[in-house]
């Protein structure tokens, strides 16, 4: 994985482009503004990795599933709706905020993404 300050700068940037505190002079500045998203890259090689990231350029909706007994083998946390990621690349530099914008539950766990920033390819 890449350097924290990259990933921080990222975040910097991606929380301002993404507008996540539509009101902040009036309610100062919100939870999801605030806590940095947990970073990741997809899959198992830096190779699937930006396969996947190539998919942000395509009609294909981004979306993962992941088997229930990883989840209970790993003691992870189960992802919910609403919930925010730093996408990676194979390298590990930082590309995309997402957002998860459904969970589907049933002997996979299902997210499907949408991206709310993307840092210039």
């Amino acid at each position: 994985m890449t350097d924290d300050d990259e990933i921080g700068n990222f975040w910097e940037l991606a929380r301002f482009h993404a507008k996540l505190n539509v009101a902040p002079a009036y309610f100062g500045p919100t939870t999801l503004e605030v806590v940095r998203p947990p970073a990741w890259s997809y899959g198992e090689t830096p190779e699937e990795a930006d396969e996947f990231v190539a998919r942000l350029d395509s009609e294909e909706r981004l979306e993962t599933s992941t088997p229930v007994s990883v989840f209970d083998e790993e003691g992870a946390d189960m992802p919910v709706a609403g919930s925010l990621s730093i996408l990676c690349n194979g390298v590990g530099h930082p590309v995309a905020l997402l957002e998860i914008e459904e969970v589907g539950i049933g002997a996979d766990i299902v997210e499907h993404f949408r991206v709310i920033y993307r840092a210039d390819a």
